[in-house]
């Protein structure tokens, strides 16, 4: 059982090299998201999602924000569309508008 554990131990630590390349330890905290919408330096979530709401239909799966290497800050937005599809977008966080999608 230990071997088992040890393995799944090493395993986990071998891609983490790989998380911290793609920015994921540059998630905003939930309060340093509510701070920075408070300061106006970025656009609320849920401007956004009335945005997507409008245009699309549906509803939103998840929601994270990060600030990318440059300093910029992007919500990286999963949602379903009204017709039932999947869709991943990414929004500037200042602005509001789409830099990417995918699915929809």
């Amino acid at each position: 059982m230990k071997r088992i554990a040890a393995l799944l131990l090493a395993f986990g630590l071998l891609g983490a090299p790989a998380a911290l390349a793609q920015g994921w330890m540059n998630q905003f905290s939930p309060g340093q998201a509510r701070e920075s919408v408070q300061e106006g330096k970025t656009v609320p979530l849920s401007k956004i999602f009335e945005s997507l709401k409008r245009e699309y239909g549906g509803y939103q799966l998840g929601a994270d924000l990060y600030r990318r290497d440059d300093g910029s800050a992007v919500y990286e937005i999963d949602w379903m569309t009204g017709d039932g599809r999947k869709a991943h977008f990414v929004v500037d966080a200042n602005t509001g508008r789409i830099l990417d999608r995918r699915g929809a």
